[in-house]
């Protein structure tokens, strides 16, 4: 039996946790545990870029890195880079 793990982190401003195998990818634990749909997988070998999120503040490939190496980190997806866009878009008056 596989033993699970706690990962808690703060995902497009929101404090997240769940549980997962040590194993699973940040990519898989956001779409997976998380419902973030957005963070696609395309190579699984972190050379396309369909799985970039911002982890602290930098790029990075969430389909090479595990879910435990980013507990506690700030994660922005693409979700929270839309979010931005729409109330940025409201300060200045576009819809």
């Amino acid at each position: 039996m596989t033993r699970m793990v706690d990962v808690r982190l703060t995902v497009n401003g929101k404090a997240c946790e769940g549980r997962c195998e040590p194993r699973t990818l940040l990519a898989d634990f956001l779409r997976d545990n998380l419902s973030l749909t957005g963070t696609h997988v395309g190579c699984e070998h972190g050379a396309c870029g369909a799985c970039t999120i911002l982890c602290d503040g930098e790029a990075v490939r969430s389909c090479i890195m595990l879910a435990v190496q980013a507990d506690g980190a700030d994660i922005v997806t693409i979700e929270g880079m839309a979010e931005g866009q729409r109330a940025a878009s409201a300060a200045v008056g576009f819809p």
